[in-house]
């Protein structure tokens, strides 16, 4: 049976557990926590872009010649490129660099609950689907700076370490450029929570004029940037994930208003990383009109969801239960949805391959990866491009250097 699929059923029946017998929700969470980590550093050429990280890291030399700019040149970010290679240095095949990467994402990911999520398993149980199957398992570089903000940036941003905080962001960026949004929250802490109501409803009228015709050519002309016409005119809605980002916003903006009616004020910590969590859904509305990155943007305040969800449930009255057994349901749902996207992404569905059936392959049997993926062939094919990718930079940074007056 598929490995993912067991730890994330696990991760249910350890939710199930906690919410009804809290007297071992220790014990259940430390079971949970462990074999989440295991199953994550101990694969193998598993995750959609996991053969596009190795090829990165063969790529990468151990000796950055800075007199040509290496450090700030070609793809990927400086702060990656230094890690890889610091890896390199001590002769680490990829396969240890990633199990190292695994073990600091799911110690980073365990300080946040600990401090942040009552209900820790519930906790990792709904980060499953918007972090550790998409981004840990296989985008590796935001995966890291997502584990980065929630471990080490929250705090600071809760506690109001400005200088800090805009420290953590600057190098969670440098491994990948989606962190520069964290650079927001400073501002967004002193807001109320009804202007952030009220941005989201302007980030959604702003996603949809964006998507207008003689909007998208203006603005193309205005700014000829790569990204700018890939997210104007190549880019797609995807109704179902605007859908849930909408449904999931207003569950808990309905919860939040509740509790504040019901307490006479909300607690500060939970209202604080709700409207962090805001945040995520204005991103989301503006670019939505490109799927892509509106989930890369997106999905770096969603990871906040898990917490928000926790504050939010304390109490056991209906509202708070009929709230934890919707974000239960979806939660099992975006699972299901985002282990078969895993498996048809990675080119395994032609096989005959199932979400029920998925083979894991760990770094003890990594020559088994073979039979279910043309890894080797990936591999090779990746490496090539990078090795162009480089040499085309550095032409072009010569030419510009030399055309300079």
């Amino acid at each position: 049976m598929n490995l993912y699929l067991l730890i994330f059923l696990l991760l249910a029946a350890g939710t199930l557990s906690e919410w009804r017998c809290p007297g071992t929700k220790e014990k259940v969470y430390w079971v949970c926590w462990g074999a989440s980590a295991v199953c994550l550093c101990l694969r193998f050429g598993q995750g959609t872009d996991y053969v596009t990280y190795h090829a990165i890291y063969e790529t990468i030399p151990t000796v950055m010649d800075l007199s040509q700019g290496y450090i700030f040149g070609f793809f990927p970010e400086p702060g990656w490129r230094l890690i890889c290679a610091l890896f390199k240095l001590c002769h680490a095949p990829f396969w240890v660099f990633t199990m190292a990467l695994g073990a600091a994402d799911m110690l980073l990911l365990h300080r946040f609950l600990q401090k942040y999520a009552p209900l820790k398993t519930a906790g990792l149980f709904l980060s499953y689907p918007a972090l550790y199957i998409v981004w840990m398992v296989s985008g590796l570089r935001q995966g890291l700076a997502m584990c980065l903000f929630l471990g080490i940036l929250v705090p600071f941003y809760l506690e109001k370490k400005w200088g800090r905080y805009v420290a953590g962001v600057l190098i969670a960026a440098s491994f990948h450029k989606v962190g520069y949004g964290w650079l927001v929250l400073p501002a967004v802490y002193y807001l109320p929570t009804e202007a952030m109501l009220a941005l989201t409803g302007l980030s959604a009228a702003g996603g949809l004029i964006l998507q207008a015709g003689a909007v998208e050519q203006f603005f193309v002309r205005l700014i000829p940037a790569y990204h700018v016409k890939q997210f104007l005119l190549e880019g797609s809605i995807s109704i179902f994930a605007t859908g849930e980002r909408l449904l999931s916003f207003g569950v808990l903006t309905a919860l939040y208003i509740w509790n504040r009616k019901k307490d006479g004020q909300a607690d500060k910590r939970t209202e604080l990383l709700l409207k962090a969590y805001m945040c995520g859904t204005c991103f989301y509305m503006l670019l939505c009109g490109s799927s892509y990155y509106a989930s890369r943007y997106g999905v770096i305040f969603k990871v906040l969801e898990c917490a928000v969800v926790m504050g939010l449930i304390q109490g056991r009255e209906l509202p708070a239960r009929a709230a934890a057994a919707f974000f239960f349901a979806l939660t099992l749902l975006m699972g299901d949805k985002n282990l078969n996207a895993m498996i048809s992404e990675g080119g395994y569905a032609g096989a005959g391959i199932s979400v029920w059936n998925f083979p894991y392959v760990s770094v003890f049997n990594q020559d088994r990866i073979e039979a279910y993926r043309p890894y080797g062939r990936l591999l090779e094919e990746r490496y090539e491009d990078n090795i162009g990718d480089q040499q085309l930079w550095m032409i072009e940074d010569t030419e510009g250097t030399r055309n300079a007056p």
